[in-house]
C-alpha cells in the first residue's frame, strides 16, 4: 500500500501548492463565491491542470491514481478551490476517450494551457438517470441543431467549451445519445447567473441553455449513439476523483 517514489513526488508538490497557494485564498473565495483564476495560472505552470491528458497536447500522461492523489491534497486545501481545478479532468476525458487526434490537439491542448471546460449532462429532470436527458441534436447540412438546458454545471460560468450530451435518436433510448464539443461563442448558447450552494461555493456553477445551436459534424465525439457508453466510461474515471474530493475534506476536517 505504499506509493513508489514518482508517485510520493506528485503528492508532495499537490500538497505544497495547497498550502501555499490554496489555503491563504480558501475563506475569501468561499465568502465571494469566486474561483481565484490566479491559482489556476499557478496549476497550470505546474502541470496540476494537466494531470490526465495526453503527453501529445502538453499533458503530463498519468493515469486515475495520480488524478486521485492531486485531487485528495488540493481539496485539503480548499473543497471548491479544489473542485474547480480538478473538475476540467471530467470535461476532458470524453475527448482522451472519443476524440479525434484533431479534436485533443484543438480542445485537450486549450485546457493543458489553462483553459476551463465543463462537462455538460445533468439536466433539471436527468440527474443519475443519465438515459432519461431530453436535449436534443436534430441532423442539419453540416452538423446538428442542439436544443434543450442543462443544470449544476460545473465551471459553466468560466468555461471555454462544454461537452454537451444531446439526443440524436429520442426514440433509441440510451442507445441515441451523443456527444458534442460545443464552443461558448456559439450563437444560441447561454449560460445563466451562478448557482447558489451550500459548500463548494468556490466552484461555480450555473445552468446552460442551447437554442438551436449549430455544432459542426466535426465536432461530434464518436459515433452516434454512443454516447451513453462514453458516458458510462467517462464515469469509470471520474468517481475515483469525486471520492478525492471526500477523502481530502475529511482528511482536513479531521487535522482541524
Amino acid at each position: 500500500f505504499e506509493l513508489d517514489g514518482e508517485r510520493r513526488q506528485i503528492r508532495e508538490l499537490a500538497r505544497q501548492f495547497a498550502h501555499r497557494e490554496i489555503m491563504p485564498r480558501a475563506v475569501q473565495a468561499d465568502r465571494d463565491c469566486a474561483f481565484p483564476l490566479e491559482v489556476q495560472a499557478l496549476a497550470v505552470e505546474l502541470g496540476l491542470a494537466s494531470v490526465n491528458l495526453p503527453a501529445a497536447v502538453g499533458g503530463a500522461g498519468l493515469g486515475c491514481l495520480e488524478l486521485v492523489l492531486v485531487t485528495e491534497a488540493l481539496c485539503y486545501g480548499c473543497l471548491g478551490i479544489g473542485t474547480a481545478l480538478c473538475i476540467n479532468a471530467l470535461a476532458a476525458q470524453p475527448i482522451v476517450l472519443a476524440g479525434s487526434k484533431d479534436q485533443q490537439a484543438r480542445y485537450l491542448g486549450r485546457i493543458a494551457e489553462g483553459a476551463l471546460a465543463s462537462f455538460a449532462l445533468t439536466e433539471p429532470g436527468a440527474g443519475s438517470d443519465v438515459a432519461g436527458i431530453r436535449t436534443r441534436a436534430e441532423r442539419v447540412a453540416g452538423g446538428y441543431l442542439l436544443s434543450g438546458s442543462k443544470t449544476w454545471i460545473s465551471n459553466a460560468p468560466l468555461a471555454e467549451f462544454f461537452v454537451v450530451f444531446a439526443k440524436t435518436d429520442p426514440a433509441a433510448g440510451h442507445r441515441g445519445m451523443t456527444a458534442f464539443v460545443v464552443p461558448r461563442d456559439s450563437a444560441g448558447l447561454r449560460v445563466g447567473e451562478p448557482l447558489g450552494k451550500l459548500g463548494q461555493r468556490a466552484a461555480p456553477t450555473a445552468e446552460v441553455f442551447l437554442d438551436r445551436v449549430f455544432v459542426p459534424e466535426d465536432n461530434r465525439l464518436g459515433e452516434e449513439g454512443s454516447g451513453f457508453a462514453l458516458a458510462m466510461a467517462v464515469f469509470d474515471h471520474s468517481r475515483p476523483m469525486v471520492a478525492a474530493f471526500g477523502v481530502g475534506l475529511l482528511e482536513r476536517c479531521i487535522d482541524e
